[in-house]
């Protein structure tokens, strides 16, 4: 028997790619999440990157690394009958997951209020650029606006050229882990008080909710706040973050105190071993050092050696030697690299879902582990309405003749 943290609760996820990864999470959960498409299929189904470069609605890897563990239906929440076919499902489930516009539901007739109505439990989580309300709600917005108006791109990029998207849709992740995160604290209160609530997602606030030590310093210091490429201003002082190696990147920051002591003796210990003159042996105490109290000039002659030095090693050889010594430097991964990795394969990260359509396909497996419960994706993603029959006859107790009906209105 699954073990799930949230075994029993049940959800329909109405999201387009804004919201999907609210829906992934709840489902890793526990939750039993029918995705609920328009007839055709969502939009976001034509989401590339596709399995063999073959466009088509079955084929999206983006759709399938985000759907999986969930349901499907088609079901148009627009049309008359399909919209008797949405509330009755509302009476059964303890969330909705939306992502329309601010008001449209309500523009529909399937507002909270109405959706309360219909079942006082229920949890309404809405992820959407700018929120419910404020002054930019009905802004038109995307993952990249909203994280751009949240301040992150400000941060992002070399000084002198545009700024950069940060990887992936990272904004999106983000904005629909919290939208977990609220779902799952309301569910537990309508558990204990019997009354539903919704849960307002804003991307862009929450992407702003990342930028916790800028906005301080903003406010606090009066700190001007620009995009430094690879570097890091630390007072007059500018430090470089990223740096190349023989096959890739990979982070490496200086930093004093206690933290960063250990770290930065252990690089100098290792720079000693290939260079006769290691410009990290002038500090002579680690623990006394001041990262912020370096000067440009002592600065530019640590990078200078640093340099070349990390040059010398490929993304494997850092990685191994980093854990060895505790130099504190993470290398920047590829797709393959993680693959590959030996620490991912050994924590049995990996999991092979079977597709219908693709045949096996390889996912993360856990969202999170826990001792006590089962949180992880079992499913592939389903086809387009693969569980039409399953829900409308089985659960709903529709007839095939009613089911036909529906098909014909297209109402499913």
């Amino acid at each position: 028997m699954n073990k799930g943290l949230l075994n029993g609760a049940r959800a329909l996820d109405l999201t387009d790619e804004t919201g999907f990864v609210c829906g992934k999470v709840l489902g890793e959960l526990g939750v039993d999440v029918v995705k609920v498409e328009r007839p055709g299929g969502d939009p976001s189904r034509l989401i590339p990157p596709f399995h063999q470069d073959i466009p088509g609605v079955e084929r999206s890897l983006y759709w399938k690394a985000f759907n999986t563990g969930k349901r499907g239906v088609t079901l148009d929440i627009e049309n008359p009958r399909g919209q008797e076919i949405f509330r009755e499902l509302v009476r059964r489930v303890d969330f909705v997951i939306e992502s329309f516009e601010p008001g449209y539901l309500e523009r529909i007739g399937l507002g909270f209020e109405v959706l309360r109505a219909i079942n006082p439990k229920i949890v309404l989580v809405s992820i959407t650029p700018f929120g419910q309300t404020g002054p930019y709600s009905q802004y038109k917005g995307s993952e990249l606006i909203a994280i751009a108006m949240s301040g992150v791109l400000n941060n992002t990029g070399d000084p002198d050229r545009a700024p950069v998207k940060e990887s992936l849709d990272s904004g999106l992740f983000h904005a629909g882990v919290a939208g977990a995160m609220g779902a799952v604290t309301a569910y537990y209160h309508a558990m204990l008080a019997g009354e539903g609530q919704q849960v307002d997602v804003s991307v862009q606030e929450v992407a702003a909710s990342r930028l916790t030590s800028s906005i301080l310093a903003w406010d606090l210091e009066r700190v001007t706040l620009v995009r430094d490429g690879h570097k890091s201003q630390m007072g007059p002082t500018s430090t470089d973050w990223f740096w190349a190696c023989k096959d890739g990147h990979l982070f490496w920051h200086m930093l004093g105190g206690a933290f960063g002591a250990p770290a930065n003796k252990a690089l100098s210990d290792w720079m000693d071993e290939y260079l006769e003159d290691n410009p990290l042996r002038e500090v002579q105490e680690w623990m006394k050092f001041d990262k912020a109290g370096i000067s440009q000039e002592q600065w530019d002659r640590f990078a200078a050696a640093i340099r070349p030095f990390f040059l010398r090693f490929t993304k494997d050889e850092i990685r191994e030697q980093s854990l060895k010594r505790g130099t504190n430097a993470t290398v920047a991964n590829d797709p393959h690299d993680l693959l590959e990795s030996e620490q991912l394969r050994s924590r049995g990260y990996w999991t092979d879902l079977d597709d219908p359509v693709l045949g096996d396909l390889k996912f993360p497996k856990y969202f999170f582990q826990s001792r006590d419960t089962e949180n992880f994706s079992r499913t592939a993603a389903p086809q387009l309405g693969e569980h039409n029959e399953d829900i409308y006859l089985n659960e709903l107790g529709l007839t095939s003749e009613k089911i036909d009906e529906l098909r014909k209105s297209h109402a499913i």
